[in-house]
């Protein structure tokens, strides 16, 4: 009788060890199974949220309300906020009496001299494509990015460093925002008569942007100007006629074409505009390679603050000296930020 009490308790704790291996057996099976279902969920939430931007450890709330940023290192960032200020206002925080209405795009404002421009490029567009430029948005106020830092994450410029809160910056569609399309084309060709410029860290063949952005543009001031002052002369020394004058001086003096001119092309269009008065308000850089200082010029010639081909020739001579080639120059360019070289 005791015997056979201790066999059946035997059997019962062989039983119980049983059913925990094979839970226990269970339990692996499952987690080699889950494991990599997981991972694979951990890596579409990375994904997801590169492509969203999340960053919300970049944002702090203060006490009062207030919000803050610390920069993020997003190439939709200018690294000064005051580099284009204007009227002695914050950016975003420009009053309404101080900004025009763009008639084309219902409840849209831009600074005034942009506005102006627009309406002078809207005139070609429409006589090339039968229709209005399509303004998506432009002017933006410091409430408005930080909304949009808020839903964009860092695909979007840290509140207050906006081109878009000075005034300076459009959003535009009807196929201007594709890249290739025929619309696009034009603008690429076209707006920098007018003063406006697609910027390079948006170019798609720059390796130094997180989302394409055909449709944003910018508006510079100081080529439209420079535009405008030479009217009377043609297409010389304007941004388009310096362009021109540097593809001839890059071939004939350096023999670069093909691949390396549109290296340079995209370089200087980086660094100026190809716009030979521009002047760096932050330092002494200036002209269409913003040699600086740009009296490093003077070396070519004692013309250097007003003539193209001065600058120019200098500037080959010193991409020629310092990299080599144009294209070794604007990989040099990319990998730096801030942008120099």
């Amino acid at each position: 009788m005791h015997a056979t009490a201790i066999s059946a308790g035997a059997r019962v704790v062989r039983g119980r060890r049983a059913r925990r291996l094979i839970i226990a057996a269970g339990l692996v099976a499952v987690a080699v199974i889950a494991a990599p279902i997981v991972a694979v969920i951990l890596v579409v939430a990375a994904v997801i949220t590169n492509i969203t931007g999340a960053d919300t450890g970049a944002m702090q709330a203060g006490v009062d309300g207030t919000v803050s940023y610390t920069l993020d290192g997003s190439t939709f960032v200018d690294g000064d906020p005051t580099s284009n200020a204007w009227g002695g206002i914050q950016n975003g925080r420009i009053p309404a009496s101080q900004l025009c209405t763009i008639a084309s795009a219902a409840g849209e404002r831009a600074r005034c001299d942009a506005v102006a421009a627009l309406v002078d490029l809207n005139t070609a567009y429409r006589a090339a494509f039968g229709v209005d430029v399509v303004v998506s948005d432009a002017y933006r106020s410091y409430v408005a990015q930080v909304a949009m830092k808020q839903e964009k994450g860092f695909l979007a410029a840290t509140p207050g460093y906006s081109n878009h809160g000075w005034g300076l910056a459009f959003d535009l569609g009807g196929g201007i925002n594709v890249y290739g399309s025929p619309q696009y084309a034009w603008m690429k060709a076209n707006g920098s008569r007018f003063g406006f410029f697609h910027p390079t860290w948006a170019e798609p063949s720059s390796p130094d942007y997180t989302k394409s952005e055909p449709w944003h543009w910018q508006f510079v001031p100081a080529a439209l100007q420079a535009e405008q002052a030479s009217a009377a002369g043609g297409v010389a020394n304007t941004p388009d006629g310096n362009r021109a004058l540097g593809r001839d001086l890059a071939a004939s003096l350096e023999h670069w074409q093909g691949a390396e001119w549109a290296c340079l092309e995209q370089l200087w269009t980086a660094e100026s505009g190809w716009n030979h008065r521009a002047d760096n308000p932050t330092s002494s850089a200036y002209g269409i390679p913003q040699a600086l200082p740009g009296s490093k010029m003077a070396a070519v010639g004692a013309d250097w603050q007003t003539n193209p081909r001065t600058q120019i020739t200098w500037g080959l001579g010193y991409i020629a000296h310092r990299y080599g080639t144009p294209c070794s120059a604007w990989a040099f360019w990319n990998s730096h930020s801030p942008h120099w070289y």
